[in-house]
């Protein structure tokens, strides 16, 4: 008497670790359900890097987990789970940045849709006016090479650590700060 996919799944529950290594089996269930579980996170964060293009940042996000789905089997389990799948849609981002450089321009329909600020404004021209900071600052994000959004993206946007950065980027701690610091000083001064 087997167990369903479906059931090795359910035991696996929501742990991305337990989840590959059914994918490794060839688990569609779990597949699906890890799917379900990363997506919306990997989508946000794969936006992040692309300067809001969530168009793109999905598309790089479903070849990521083709990625998956092929070589689940080399996850050993050292390091979070979900590291290895930000690593892996990190590098399809990469990718599709250097395939599509002329289309990392952001309209603003698409920086309003990337990213809303939440509404604590009573009046419309409140609403505007944070509609146009957002604006202004996916524009000056855009500007910053792909490592420095990535960072500035994981540290303010995600709130990560600088070890998780340092673990996601796969770089040196000090290479984050360094990172966090030049990127900060480009946006002062494009701010001035």
């Amino acid at each position: 008497m087997g167990i369903s996919e479906d059931a090795l799944a359910a035991d696996a529950g929501n742990d991305p670790a337990a989840l590959i290594a059914e994918v490794a089996a060839g688990n569609q269930a779990a597949f699906a359900a890890l799917y379900t579980s990363l997506q919306p996170t990997m989508v946000r964060y794969a936006a992040g890097l692309l300067a809001g293009d969530r168009e793109t940042a999905a598309d790089a996000v479903d070849e990521a987990f083709f990625d998956v789905w092929r070589s689940a089997s080399r996850f050993q389990g050292q390091g979070s789970a979900e590291g290895w799948v930000r690593h892996i849609v990190r590098n399809k981002a990469i990718d599709l940045i250097r395939k599509h450089r002329e289309r990392l321009a952001v309209s603003d329909d698409e920086a309003q849709a990337f990213e809303e600020w939440p509404d604590h404004a009573d009046t419309p021209e409140g609403r505007a006016e944070k509609i146009s900071d957002n604006d202004e600052l996916m524009r000056l994000l855009q500007r910053l090479s792909p490592e420095h959004r990535e960072a500035v993206w994981l540290c303010y946007y995600e709130e990560k650590s600088l070890a998780e950065i340092a673990d996601i980027a796969g770089c040196p701690e000090n290479t984050v700060k360094t990172r966090l610091f030049n990127a900060r000083k480009q946006l002062r001064e494009r701010m001035s």
